[in-house]
């Protein structure tokens, strides 16, 4: 499996960051912050209380054993590898209004691959203002630097990963009107791509990739009851290219709508499950072409059984492409992934996701068929728990990557991982 770049080691919840590098996945996932292979431990023997703060700091540590560094068929070329992922949340624990930051890293060495380690990291600052006891306003504001992995879609262009920095914003605000509610919210994200190597024909290079996403959605909802609610949600999109012309000599500035209809659903305090299904449409600004999709998420977490913990990833989103040849392309992901208590101090952790990227030929380009990407990941580890706070065991990971075109370029590889993990929090 490609590394994980800046996320746990869990097959979907590595997929979704690798697809939407934007979104805070502990939120999207519903995972606490004991998630992830160290267990669940409750929020006394967890953070450490600083007035009206509460700071949760964490450190989790590969060491291990990759067999396809750079994802390609045979030959391949294998390294040990390191990563450290620390992180630090600080919370406020007030009785209104709320303010977190979240400072984390994710650092990777490879010594037989030097081309592939990377650094990244997010700084974030997010909040909510209560206006009423039922009308409030949230707020977000980031800086992020993510790698984009050998081995995952939109990146066989490059023979060393492309490094992507990010400053997403957003501003929400929220009120209920006794069993009705409606969010609002408006939210935008500034992208820098940097090339890290020679690009390869048929690749874009960073400077046709830079952007600026915009959104503007509203969902509507009604609660059935407390645990409950279904809601309606229309959204525009816009996408605006920092040179309106890329290196391709193509125009990719796009508007867009959406609508999904969708459900919210609490079933006390460790289950929580929320899905869509609906429509979207890309069209472009340069020649008025079109990309309509079918779209559908799922996330949350299912604690029905006592020991297992199950958290769900579906998603369906259109992305934009890193190719020349190809306009777009729809991201199709299907995922759980688990943790479960064996017996006192040893727990499972794991789960599989299957991707697919279905890219849409660029107008004008000749010679050029639709192609779809397929990677398939699993994992399994084990964790012993130390003490509450400080897990280790080994971890194993796979990932098969292949294309409907193999002429084009697309993914054909196998990989594997093996690694010891320690996880430590406070």
């Amino acid at each position: 499996m490609a590394q994980a770049q800046d996320s746990t080691p869990a097959p979907a919840a590595q997929t979704l960051q690798e697809q939407t590098p934007q979104v805070d996945l502990p939120a999207v996932l519903g995972n606490s912050p004991a998630t992830g292979g160290g267990g669940e431990v409750t929020r006394g023997e967890l953070g450490i209380v600083i007035g009206a703060f509460t700071l949760y700091p964490m450190l989790d540590i590969q060491v291990g054993y990759d067999t396809n560094v750079y994802a390609t068929p045979a030959p391949t070329v294998g390294s040990p590898y390191t990563y450290i992922r620390p992180s630090l949340e600080l919370k406020s624990e007030w009785s209104r209004h709320e303010i977190r930051l979240l400072a984390n890293g994710g650092f990777g060495f490879y010594p037989s691959a030097t081309s592939q380690n990377y650094q990244n990291y997010t700084f974030q600052f997010d909040g909510r203002l209560d206006i009423r006891n039922d009308f409030y306003a949230t707020g977000m504001v980031a800086a992020r630097r993510a790698t984009e992995a050998l081995g995952t879609p939109n990146t066989e262009f490059a023979s060393a990963p492309t490094v992507v920095d990010t400053i997403p914003i957003e501003f929400s605000l929220y009120q209920r009107f006794n069993r009705f509610f409606y969010r609002a919210t408006a939210a935008g994200t500034r992208y820098w791509y940097y090339d890290n190597s020679v690009i390869f024909s048929g690749g874009l290079p960073a400077t046709s990739r830079d952007r600026v996403e915009y959104e503007q959605r509203i969902r509507l909802g009604y609660e059935v009851s407390d645990d409950l609610a279904f809601w309606v949600s229309p959204s525009l999109q816009q996408r605006v290219y920092d040179v309106y012309i890329n290196a391709a000599g193509q125009a990719r500035d796009s508007t867009g709508w959406g609508l999904n209809v969708g459900a919210t659903w609490t079933v006390g305090r460790k289950t929580k499950l929320e899905g869509f299904v609906g429509y979207q449409t890309l069209t472009y600004i340069a020649d008025g072409s079109s990309t309509p999709a079918t779209v559908f998420g799922l996330s949350g977490v299912w604690n029905g059984y006592e020991p297992l913990t199950i958290r769900p990833s579906i998603s369906r989103t259109i992305n934009e492409s890193a190719y020349s040849a190809y306009q777009n392309y729809v991201s199709t992901t299907i995922g759980v992934d688990f943790t479960y208590e064996i017996h006192d101090a040893w727990i499972a952790v794991g789960g599989t996701s299957i991707n697919t990227a279905d890219f849409s030929p660029a107008p004008g380009v000749a010679n050029t068929n639709p192609r779809t990407d397929y990677f398939w990941k699993a994992s399994f580890g084990l964790q012993y728990m130390l003490r509450p706070q400080v897990s280790i065991g080994p971890l194993y990971e796979h990932t098969t990557g292949w294309t409907s075109d193999p002429s084009s370029g697309g993914p054909q590889y196998s990989r594997d991982q093996f690694s010891i993990r320690l996880v430590a929090k406070r």
